[in-house]
């Protein structure tokens, strides 16, 4: 039967293995569960848990700084202390008078963490009657180990508590005993939590019970959850009596002390231990009663010991804060949820690495050094959920987790870094096959590629060729100003000569028409002549000739004189020049773009010159400036007469004004602004990129404003700004220095 069911999974189980999901996540759903394993049964032998305990005393490190509890005053005893009283221990007068003094503070409660099984004369009859007389005094006694007996008349009055305290493996104090058990079936409370409880009774804070069977009372605000040896750092660990785990508040720092010698001699301040708990116990280093504590880790030097009776006052703190304010007590994970919490972290490590690497292939070296990556991160957020967790109360792993993690995520590179190597022999095979199918089809390809490379020759060689047409405008440029610069002789000649070809042809005028006066009746040849020549017509139109003549010679000096001040070819780069005879060059050079036409409203030039001194720049570059900024509103006020009709275009004529002025006796200021359509504001921070241009393909480079700017701005130190609203026009303002600074044009 069990073979037949068998006969009939196994091909939907080889069908499901062989997925290719399921194959690729294979090493992940292996990797993750055998570390998480491999990891609870370390932790369950106590290999983590130095490393554990560790993690914990860094939280404490790391916490906030806690605020004194000004309800618990210490009297310490140091080596000084000894010293006065001259024996140790001390005599019994000596311990009365320090209690009686104590006692007339009217302290709530008093703690003597102090041995006193046998008498020590002289003062033991005095030491009794104290004894007696004061209810709450609380003696000590030593439970486990080598046990010291409590003072018997503290004994018959039932005030006795347990001075033991609890070391871990790495001999720290961090777990207090609440109840311990004596050898004959008594139970004794802990000195902090029998001074805790006094105080709480008298405010009428009781003990209440929450759960019997698993020993949870409720003392105020506070809950008691007792050790039970199944917490993931005491896996096993000796709870026998009542433990919870420490939350210290600090050193002996943080409760109000007093010395010994100051008590006997009744040197205490008013008020200072009324209805507070006092502690009356040793600090000096000779008599051994110190114990390292979270607080005492360190690394490069002698860690600092922590008083017992400081470490009894943390415990009766801890119960007050939490009793009286809600302060938090810690408590440790149990078991499961710290294999559950072993367990997702080492299945993170697993998943994350995986993720990586098969959305971002790596080569082998790299794999490692992703899943580091991986580790590093979620190690980061493992170690703030560790201490917000303690933050809040709760202690979780925090070494166990990272080394899952860890394993998990270096294994699984490893997994993927083999899966990729056995793919790619696959792949490899599967190319060897295909092979032979390519040769078959190698010399078409060829004939394609090689078809391929002559349309890239042919491209190229178009490239070439508009390079070169490029070099060759650029040589035109340069050859129009070179004749622009030879006209100006032979113009000069002609405007020069023009006025006494005027002259001269008034006075041949005059003459002929005196021979005519008094010659009236010429010879029939020169008659002839006279007729045939339009003799009167001639008088009339050759003065207007020599008039054109003397227009037009003007109008080509204008021009070859724009020119030359436009190119400045004859001058040297940096000098002081007139602004304004470089604008109105511009102005000359595109004034038959503005000049009206048939059908063509025409382009107002105005022009508001203010008192520019001599500026020094490069009045070349700056030239050019002018003439991009300046055809620049000529097109856009030629593409709005071509959107306006005549009427609208009557009522507001198209214009370009040009305004310069100085501001501060410093710099120059020269505004070009025209009435055209305006610049759109999406593209406002384009307008100085290189090569961006609205015009229609060759109307434009989309240089002009880019090599403006640079001229401008990096050139001259100055500034190019341009303000516009669509359909009211664009103003171009550029302001220059009026002395030009080299360090500028170094910058």
């Amino acid at each position: 039967m069990m073979g037949q069911i068998w006969q009939q999974i196994r091909p939907i189980a080889e069908r499901v293995g062989q997925h290719p999901t399921l194959r690729a996540w294979r090493g992940v759903l292996f990797i993750a569960p055998s570390v998480t394993l491999v990891t609870v049964a370390c932790s369950f032998t106590g290999v983590f848990h130095l490393l554990e305990w560790a993690s914990l005393d860094r939280f404490f490190h790391l916490r906030p700084p806690e605020t004194s509890d000004s309800r618990i005053v210490i009297v310490t005893i140091d080596e000084a202390d000894i010293n006065h009283i001259g024996q140790w221990p001390m005599s019994d007068r000596a311990m009365a008078q320090v209690l009686q003094h104590i006692k007339a503070q009217e302290p709530a409660a008093i703690g003597l963490d102090i041995y006193r099984d046998l008498p020590v004369e002289p003062g033991h009859a005095q030491l009794v009657q104290v004894f007696e007389s004061t209810p709450n005094l609380i003696g000590i006694q030593k439970v486990g180990g080598n046990g010291v007996a409590p003072p018997p008349i503290l004994n018959d009055l039932g005030q006795v508590a347990a001075a033991d305290l609890i070391l871990d493996a790495d001999g720290k104090v961090r777990r207090a005993l609440i109840l311990i058990g004596t050898g004959n079936g008594e139970f004794r409370e802990g000195l902090g939590a029998k001074l805790a409880l006094m105080y709480l009774a008298d405010r009428g804070i009781e003990l209440e019970s929450v759960d019997e069977e698993n020993n949870s009372y409720r003392l105020g605000d506070a809950v008691f959850v007792p050790l039970t040896g199944n917490e993931g750092n005491y896996l096993g660990a000796d709870t026998g009596g009542y433990q919870i785990l420490l939350n210290f508040r600090g050193g002996i720092d943080k409760f109000a002390t007093i010395s010994l010698t100051d008590v006997l001699e009744n040197r205490i301040p008013p008020d200072l231990m009324r209805d507070r708990i006092v502690f009356v116990g040793t600090i000096a280093p000779s008599l051994k009663d110190s114990f390292q504590t979270p607080y005492d880790s360190v690394v490069f030097a002698t860690p600092t010991l922590t008083p017992g009776v400081a470490i009894h006052a943390n415990l009766t703190s801890q119960i007050l804060s939490g009793a009286l304010q809600g302060r938090g007590m810690l408590q440790a994970a149990n078991r499961w949820v710290m294999w559950g919490w072993i367990a997702l972290w080492s299945a993170i490590g697993a998943i994350a690495t995986k993720l990586l690497l098969q959305n971002y292939p790596l080569q082998k070296q790299e794999c490692l050094s992703s899943a580091i990556a991986v580790v590093a991160i979620a190690s980061f957020l493992l170690v703030v959920c560790g201490y917000v967790s303690f933050l809040g109360g709760w202690l979780i792993p925090v070494f166990s987790p990272f080394f899952a993690l860890t394993a998990s995520a270096i294994l699984t590179a490893n997994s993927h870094n083999q899966w990729q190597l056995k793919r790619a022999n696959q792949q490899l095979e599967m190319v060897n096959e295909k092979l032979e199918e390519y040769s078959l089809t190698l010399e078409s390809q060829v004939r394609d590629r090689t078809r391929e490379l002559t349309e890239t020759l042919h491209h190229l060689q178009t490239t070439q060729s508009q390079l070169i047409q490029t070099e060759k405008m650029a040589a035109l440029g340069q050859l129009v100003a070179g004749i622009a610069h030879e006209i100006n002789n032979p113009t000069s000649f002609i405007y020069g000569n023009v006025a006494y070809a005027e002259e001269y042809a008034t006075d041949l005028l005059e003459i002929l028409e005196l021979y005519q006066e008094y010659y009236p009746t010429p010879e029939p040849e020169i008659q002839d002549r006279l007729e045939e020549v339009e003799i009167d017509y001639l008088k009339e139109d050759f003065p207007k000739l020599l008039t054109s003549m003397k227009d037009g010679a003007s109008r080509i000096r204008e021009i070859v004189k724009a020119l030359r001040i436009f190119s400045r070819l004859d001058e040297s780069d940096l000098k002081e020049v007139n602004l304004h005879e470089g604008l109105d060059s511009t102005l000359i050079i595109v004034q038959n773009r503005c000049q009206k036409g048939d059908g063509d409203a025409g382009i107002q030039l105005i022009k508001d010159y203010g008192d520019l001194p001599q500026v020094c720049c490069y009045a070349r570059e700056l030239n050019q400036v002018f003439m991009n900024i300046v055809t620049n509103a000529i097109d856009a006020i030629e593409q709005r007469q071509k959107e306006l009709t005549a009427e609208e275009l009557q009522r507001c004529p198209s214009f370009i004004k040009i305004t310069t002025s100085v501001i501060e006796n410093a710099r120059v200021v020269i505004a070009i602004s025209d009435n055209g359509l305006g610049i759109p504001p999406s593209i406002k921070h384009q307008l100085f990129d290189p090569f961006f241009t609205t015009k229609p393909v060759g109307k434009g480079t989309g240089l002009g404003l880019s090599v403006a700017r640079a001229i401008v701005v990096e050139k001259h130190g100055g500034d190019l700004r341009v303000s516009s609203h669509p359909g009211e026009g664009t103003e171009v303002r550029i302001e220059i220095p009026i002395q030009f600074s080299a360090s500028t044009h170094q910058k």
